[in-house]
């Protein structure tokens, strides 16, 4: 089993207790949460994957991989590898990836882990809506996207936990609950196709951000240590490491950056083996960190927002901000749940809930239900009394953008045959979502803990949000920054937002004080690289390279500081919905769609200075 042979070889010892029952708890980070939309579609049964190439790593971890671009699959641009394939831990743990070289100098440019969040999301949602080498149009073919961020580094997309996506324990024919989105056997529902399933079924062993960070780290050396071996390979020995994520990646992001820091420098210093790198810096973009912190936020950005759109009415905005405050209210249960949690030895260390608390069901069942309690009463206002995109303010409710056209690109037959993959594909497993949710983990204070501990390491760490999401807002994002407690608080506390430019254009502000910065993109909606892909490139090549990020004219030091008011002072203009007329409705849909397409087609950006 995962958590027994696994985990345990990992060094973390489990006990194997029953999980606490489902609790209502908002689907919204979920990212591809109305099931039934997607799942009315034909009944397919994928073919078997043949013709790998297979590499046996010293670890004995087996990698089968194919060359879609050789296929004209996504990445077409001339001289540019891709891989994709499986990285196989054990014969139930099966984790799918897919790495596109560097567009520029594979050999010499850095390494990136992309990773989406949901908890249960795929990082192909990131790879075709946002940051990849192409995207998808409506009538399923690709676009090379001229702002991929393979433009600068060498990228890896992980599918994880297992389950998601590609990624398998187990491929078994069934279906998934038009609810739920849930797997159903054979027994309980009519066979729809060949889909990814936990084992056991609909339970896994992965329910906690901190359990996936293990297993996260197992499939990156894994993949690491076959990378020289890949057919035709030029980005065969890259040193620097960066970890970008967005969303729920406010916990994977901290949590898995922080376990694989410790382990890489067990290897650094010869205590275990491994593939060794430098580890560069850690990326956020909308990103849920802390509920401790962020809770309060989300009734004022839906009221005071710099949009001037009101989203709900005052009545409810004062329940929003009661239910934050109240006695046994959202803050009130997470602090029930740290309690908890430091009721039993080792259940709550330095400032985190462990895998020792979480293990006992009592305890989740506490954190369970503050998160309830947050998401419920807090957070699902916005949903449940306005009319407003979840993750874009200026859209309606049912908002047409990113489109996802991916899903059904993904479930072409002759894709998957280049791919190497044999099960139905979806964007996000609901079976993964429920088991984080059953844990409580979306409100752990742990990951703001990890955040602390990377600043002090002098990794670079970067947090950006786009202006107009909602769900991780970025009133939100710029309260944790500030909360955050590092030896140079103070300096960053007393840093100015200065604009952030490119190609003449202010796309944003930042606060910035050594390794440590804070940005606020303009007109963007949760996926930055989507609303803005020109800004969301020149934020991360300037983060990766070591270059202040207003200008990407200076090398960040230790005493790098932005200038400016302390405050991010930017106004939008407001924004009408649509008219709700069906017609009208579709043709409004269909141009704001369009002028995102659009950007796909100008020239590629051109590289950012780099000083002398």
């Amino acid at each position: 089993m995962f958590s027994t042979a696994f985990l345990l070889s990992a060094g973390l010892l489990l006990a194997s207790l029953p999980s606490v029952a489902n609790a209502s708890l908002s689907s919204h980070f979920h990212r591809d949460a109305p099931w039934n939309n997607r799942l009315a579609k034909r009944t397919y049964y994928p073919a078997p994957a043949t013709d790998y190439y297979t590499i046996k790593t010293p670890t004995n971890v087996t990698i089968r991989y194919k060359t879609p671009g050789e296929d004209g699959v996504c990445e077409t641009t001339p001289g540019v590898g891709s891989y994709s394939g499986y990285v196989d831990l054990s014969e139930d743990v099966h984790i799918f990836f897919w790495f596109f070289e560097s567009r520029r100098d594979p050999a010499r440019d850095d390494f990136t882990l992309w990773l989406n969040g949901g908890p249960g999301s795929d990082s192909l949602i990131g790879l075709f809506e946002e940051l990849g080498p192409c995207r998808i149009n409506e009538n399923l073919t690709t676009v090379i996207n001229p702002y991929s961020w393979n433009n600068v580094s060498n990228m890896l997309f992980l599918s994880q936990p297992v389950g998601v996506s590609f990624s398998y324990q187990a491929i078994t024919n069934g279906s998934l609950g038009n609810s739920t989105g849930g797997f159903l056997n054979s027994s309980q529902a009519d066979q729809t196709g060949t889909w990814s399933t936990l084992v056991p079924d609909n339970e896994g062993e992965i329910d906690t951000t901190d359990l996936a960070a293990i297993a996260a780290w197992e499939a990156l050396q894994g993949f690491l240590e076959a990378l020289p071996q890949l057919h035709a390979n030029r980005a065969w020995q890259p040193r620097k490491f960066n970890l970008w994520t967005e969303s729920y990646g406010g916990h994977y992001g901290p949590a898995f950056f922080d376990y694989f820091y410790k382990q890489n420098e067990k290897i650094q210093n010869g205590s275990m083996p491994g593939y060794a790198m430098e580890f560069n810096s850690l990326g956020l973009i909308n990103a849920i960190i802390s509920e401790t912190v962020q809770a309060e936020h989300y009734p004022e950005f839906a009221v005071n927002n710099t949009y001037g759109i009101k989203a709900y009415n005052d009545t409810v905005y004062s329940y929003a901000k009661f239910a934050t405050h109240m006695v046994g209210g959202c803050l009130s249960q997470i602090q029930s749940c740290i309690r908890a949690a430091q009721d039993i030895k080792g259940g709550y260390v330095k400032g985190k809930i462990t895998p020792v608390a979480t293990g006992f069901q009592a305890i989740a069942a506490v954190c369970a239900e503050a998160a309830n309690m947050c998401r419920d009463n807090v957070e699902s206002m916005y949903y449940n009394y306005g009319d407003r995109g979840t993750y874009d303010i200026r859209h309606p409710s049912n908002d047409p953008t990113p489109p996802s056209y991916y899903e059904d690109y993904l479930n072409q037959a002759h894709i998957q045959k280049a791919l190497g993959v044999s099960v139905n594909y979806t964007g996000s497993n609901s079976d993964i979502y429920y088991l984080f949710q059953q844990t409580g983990d979306f409100i752990y204070p742990n990951f703001i803990q990890d955040l602390q501990d990377i600043i002090a390491s002098g990794v670079r760490v970067a947090l950006a949000y786009g202006d107009a999401d909602y769900i991780c807002n970025w009133f939100g994002g710029q309260a944790v920054s500030l909360a955050l407690n590092h030896t140079h608080k103070a300096e960053f506390l007393a840093a100015g937002y200065e604009p952030m430019l490119y190609n003449g254009t202010e796309y944003g502000e930042t606060r910035e004080r050594g390794n440590l910065s804070f940005t606020r993109i303009y007109e963007s909606g949760h996926e930055v690289p989507y609303y803005q892909p020109q800004a969301a490139l020149a934020h991360f090549q300037r983060v990766i390279e070591g270059l202040d990020i207003p200008e990407g004219k200076e090398r960040v030091t230790a005493n790098l500081t932005s200038n400016g008011p302390l405050n991010a002072t930017h106004t939008n203009a407001y924004v009408s919905l649509p008219p709700t007329e069906s017609s009208k409705l579709a043709s409004w849909s269909s141009s704001i769609v369009a002028s995102y397409d659009a950007l796909d087609v100008l020239p590629p950006p051109t590289e950012t200075p780099t000083p002398a």
